[in-house]
Parts: C-alpha cells; sequence; structure tokens
C-alpha cells in the first residue's frame, strides 16, 4: 500500500486535482478530499496515534518529518497517475453529521484511496484505509471506500488489490464486505511483511 514515487516540489501540485470536477467525493455522510499539505498537522495526529495501529504490522509515525516524507509520496503519487489517498471528513463543513450509526465527530475521520503499489507482477492498485478511533465501527470506512472503488479513475473497472495484516479481523472483514477474496495461497504478498495477506477484487 506505499507508493515509491519520489519527493514532489511543495508547489500544491494536487491542487489541480482538488478542482477537478472529479473531487471531492461526496456521500451520504462524507466528504473525501484528495490528500494535501494543508492536512500535514491532522495526518500526523491519526498516523501516530498507536490505537490505530493495535492490530496492524506496521508501527505508528513518529515525527513530523516522517509524516511529511509519507504525505510527500501521496502528493507525488496524485501528481503523476492521477489517483492516491483522500482524508476523510463529516459532511458539512466538519459539523458532523447524523445518521443510523450515530454522530460523526468533528475533523479528520481517517484517510482511504488507491495509490499504485509497485509488485513482481509489475504496478497494481492498491487499497488503503486508516481510521480514527473515534470512526471507527461507524460504517464509515465501508461507505468511504465504496466510493473510491466506485469511482471511475480510482477503483472502476480495474482489479485492486489489498495487503492487511493476518490478525487484523475487522480490516479483513470489511475488505470481504467491499468485494475482495484471498488471493491464491502461492500469490506472493507485496511488501515482505511476515504475517501479512493480499486480498484480490476483481472488476
Amino acid at each position: 500500500m506505499n507508493d515509491g514515487a519520489a519527493s514532489p516540489s511543495l508547489d500544491g501540485g494536487c491542487r489541480a486535482v482538488r478542482m477537478s470536477g472529479d473531487f471531492p467525493l461526496v456521500t451520504a455522510r462524507l466528504r473525501l478530499d484528495p490528500v494535501g499539505w494543508d492536512d500535514l498537522a491532522e495526518l500526523l495526529a491519526l498516523h501516530r496515534d498507536p490505537r490505530v495501529f493495535t492490530a496492524d504490522s506496521t508501527a505508528p509515525v513518529e515525527t513530523a518529518a516522517q509524516m511529511r516524507w509519507v504525505l510527500g509520496q501521496w502528493i507525488t503519487c496524485w501528481e503523476r497517475h492521477g489517483t492516491g489517498y483522500l482524508t476523510v471528513r463529516a459532511r458539512g463543513g466538519g459539523e458532523g453529521t447524523d445518521g443510523p450509526l450515530g454522530h460523526l465527530p468533528e475533523g479528520l475521520l481517517g484517510v482511504v484511496g488507491i495509490s499504485l503499489l509497485r509488485t513482481d507482477a509489475g504496478a497494481q492498485r492498491s487499497a488503503y484505509w486508516r481510521l480514527a478511533p473515534s470512526a471507527q465501527g461507524r460504517g464509515v470506512a465501508a461507505e468511504a471506500m465504496r466510493a473510491v472503488l466506485a469511482h471511475p479513475t480510482l477503483g472502476g473497472a480495474r482489479r485492486v488489490i489489498a495487503v492487511t495484516a493476518g490478525g487484523n479481523a475487522p480490516s479483513r472483514a470489511l475488505a470481504l464486505r467491499l468485494g475482495f477474496r484471498p488471493a491464491p495461497a502461492d500469490a506472493p504478498v507485496p511488501g515482505g511483511r511476515s504475517g501479512d495477506v493480499l486480498l484480490i477484487r476483481d472488476p
């Protein structure tokens, strides 16, 4: 789920994506915008929270410099490939949105999206979702990822993979609800992390 592109300039290269007719993506409760440099502080708070990584095989981000580097890769993915990660917030200017699963909190609820992942089989579209603890268990990830997977330039009629920790039962269950299925047992798992599993969603 990582994009290995070079670090971008700080000239707002993602801005053209933000201002296109395709974005933001809006669902019943959510607004999804391509990540940008103005999201750095909230993204750092999300990715350094150990509660977000309790069932994950990766470690939280430790420093602002590390998050800045990661965000640079994400923005470059948008610039080069027209796909990438999006911030997830409640509709209505951050005031929260009521729904069948309750009131959504203000601020950044999480990050979802599809990036290009370099694998032995070539570049593949790789799904990503990570939610703040306050947004978990409310159907936010499923609602956001369905919009991403349905979008013609993100998921659309393309194969998408997902890599998650084998012990991350909530993430694996969400992947199955989104239409992903376990890859064949002999399929290599991108990333090389012990215990990770590969899931595939065919169009």
